[in-house]
């Protein structure tokens, strides 16, 4: 080997010596190389009570329910009356009788003079039966001392009745003479045996209309003399003409 070449070599290895010295430390121990930093983590923010749009969200929830429960109340056109919670007979005082609150809606704003409502106390005779469920007629209270009602069993003949006629209606009882029964004496006028008394039983109608219909008519016994109301009925044919309040 040349001494240029010897040269060579020699300055290759001071300078790798020294290259290796300017990455070591005074003590000889290569010091430990640092991982590039990762980003920090992005988190979400937790929402304060004071943020304005938890505040206008409160507002358009009772706004919404205010609304709401107001619309419910106009929509509900319905009244308070009493309803029979168990059967009720002809006869039964109202202050022993099963009547509890209930609701019916109004259809043309009768039910309040119908129907009686709950602002006023059931005090009375019941002149009708009503059923389980039924709601309690203004009418169906007779005052205590009227005396006691008795039912009186009428025969009427298909056509002399109202063909929907029911019970809990008031009608006028009528007697027309019978031409047939008595031909000598002539036909005369109708008589009215009774006025706007109630029907507690109206009985059914025949569809083919050759039955005749058995109704019953409470009738006060204290105001009105039985014996000569049935003798009025039986001199000619009954009729029933429901009347109004």
């Amino acid at each position: 080997m040349s001494v240029h070449n010897l040269d060579v070599a020699a300055g290759t290895s001071t300078m790798s010596a020294m290259s290796l010295a300017d990455v070591r430390t005074p003590n000889g121990v290569e010091p430990a190389r640092t991982a590039p930093a990762s980003p920090s983590a992005t988190r979400l923010r937790r929402r304060g009570w004071r943020d304005p749009r938890l505040a206008v969200g409160l507002v358009l929830v009772a706004v919404s329910t205010l609304v709401g429960a107001r619309l419910l109340a106009a929509a509900d056109d319905s009244v308070p009356v009493w309803v029979a919670a168990g059967p009720v007979r002809a006869g039964d005082d109202a202050a022993g009788a099963e009547l509890v609150p209930g609701r019916v809606r109004l259809t043309d704003g009768a039910a309040t003079s119908v129907y009686l409502g709950t602002d006023v106390a059931p005090v009375g005779i019941f002149d009708r039966d009503l059923a389980a469920g039924e709601l309690v007629p203004a009418a169906a209270l007779q005052p205590a001392g009227s005396g006691r009602r008795s039912d009186v069993p009428l025969s009427v003949e298909p056509g002399d009745a109202p063909v929907d006629l029911a019970a809990g209606d008031r009608v006028d009882v009528w007697v027309v003479p019978d031409p047939e029964a008595a031909p000598t004496r002539g036909r005369g006028a109708a008589q009215r045996v009774l006025g706007a008394v109630p029907v507690a039983v109206a009985g059914s109608a025949d569809s083919l209309g050759a039955a005749r219909r058995q109704v019953v008519v409470g009738v006060d016994g204290g105001a009105t003399s039985l014996g000569d109301v049935l003798g009025t009925l039986g001199s000619g044919r009954v009729v029933l003409v429901r009347v109004g309040d």
